[in-house]
C-alpha cells in the first residue's frame, strides 16, 4: 500500500529528535494536541506504536527508533537536494525605485527592457524612503535624492527641476495672501527628503522657512499628488507633474525651481554588482530624459 502520510512523517522525526511533544509542536508552530494527533494518525497508518507515553516522558519502540534513522537519513537527503535545486534558479533582478518614478517614467519602459533581456527575471522594488534603501534584496536602486548631501556614493542619472504646485482652489488662495504668507499659512507637504526641499526652494526665493500649520505626510509621492489636487496644502513636484498641469487639475505657483536634485543611481553594499544589474544600468544609461 502506498504511503501518504509524509507531512505526519516529518512531525515524527521532529518528536523523535526532540522526545518531547510539546517542544515538537513548538518548533513546529503547532499545537501539543496537533502533533499528538499526527502521530497517533501515522501509528495508525503502521499499525504499530512509535511511541511508549509514560506519565513524564515518552521514548521511542523499536519500531519507532528503526523509523526515526530512516526518516532522518532520507528526508535529510530529500531536504538537500531541495536546496541544490533552490541553488540553480537564479534570483531575479531586483531593481528599487521611487514610486513616483516608476508610476511616471520606469514602468511603460519597462517592456523594452525585458524584451531586450529575456532571460534576466525582473523585479520592482518601490522606495518611498531612505530606510528602503538598506533592503538587502536590492541589485540596484535608483531614487530621488540631493546628491551633493548623500552620505554614499551614488550616480547622477538625470536633474529634477523641482518647484511648487497647487490645486487651482489652493493656487487662488495663494494669489490671495501672497506667496510669503501663503507657504506660512497653506500646510506644506513633506516628500522623500522630508522637508529639505522645502528648506532649500525657501532658501532660493530668499523667504523664511516657518510653516505655521501640520501638514499631512505621504512617503508615496502619487498619493500625495493626490491629496493636493484635493487642496490638502502645497507640494513640491518635478516635470513628471505636467500631465495634471496640463489637464488644469494642478497649477505651478512659483517659477523658482531647486536645480540641486536628481534622480541617482545607487549600487549596494553588500558587495560586486551582478551581470544582470550592470546590464539594467548600462540600458537605463542609455535613455532619454
Amino acid at each position: 500500500m502506498r504511503f501518504r502520510s509524509f507531512d505526519s512523517l516529518n512531525i515524527f522525526r521532529t518528536v523523535a529528535e526532540r522526545m518531547s511533544f510539546t517542544a515538537a509542536g513548538d518548533a513546529l508552530n503547532m499545537s501539543k494536541g496537533a502533533v499528538s494527533y499526527q502521530i497517533a494518525k501515522l501509528e495508525d497508518e503502521l499499525g504499530v506504536r512509535l511511541f511508549e507515553r509514560r506519565h513524564t516522558h515518552i521514548r521511542l519502540t523499536a519500531e519507532g527508533t528503526r523509523l526515526k534513522d530512516a526518516a532522518a537519513r532520507h528526508l535529510s537527503h530529500i531536504e538537500t537536494v531541495m536546496d541544490e535545486i533552490r541553488s540553480t534558479v537564479e534570483e531575479p533582478l531586483c531593481v528599487g525605485a521611487h514610486s513616483w518614478f516608476i508610476a511616471r517614467w520606469l514602468g511603460p519602459r519597462l517592456s523594452d527592457f525585458t524584451r531586450a533581456n529575456p532571460d534576466i527575471s525582473l523585479k520592482v522594488e518601490p522606495i518611498n524612503t531612505r530606510a528602503d534603501l538598506q533592503n538587502r534584496a536590492l541589485d540596484l536602486s535608483i531614487f530621488w535624492c540631493d546628491p551633493s548631501a548623500e552620505d554614499m556614493d551614488v550616480e547622477v542619472l538625470f536633474k529634477s527641476n523641482t518647484r511648487p504646485l497647487a490645486s487651482p482652489e489652493t493656487a487662488a488662495r495663494v494669489e490671495a495672501l501672497g506667496l510669503e504668507n501663503a507657504v506660512r499659512e497653506i500646510p506644506l507637504l513633506p516628500d522623500a527628503s522630508g522637508m529639505a526641499a522645502w528648506r532649500d526652494w525657501h532658501d532660493i526665493a530668499g523667504l523664511t522657512f516657518a510653516p505655521r500649520k501640520n501638514a499631512l505626510s505621504l512617503p508615496d509621492a502619487n498619493s500625495r499628488l493626490q491629496a493636493v489636487i484635493a487642496g490638502n496644502g502645497l507640494g513640491m513636484q518635478d516635470a513628471f507633474a505636467e500631465p495634471e498641469i496640463e489637464s488644469g487639475h494642478l497649477v505651478w505657483i512659483s517659477d523658482l525651481a531647486l536645480t540641486n536634485f536628481a534622480y541617482c543611481i545607487s549600487l549596494p553594499t553588500k558587495g560586486n554588482i551582478s551581470a544582470a544589474a550592470e546590464l539594467f544600468r548600462d540600458w537605463i544609461r542609455a535613455q532619454d530624459f
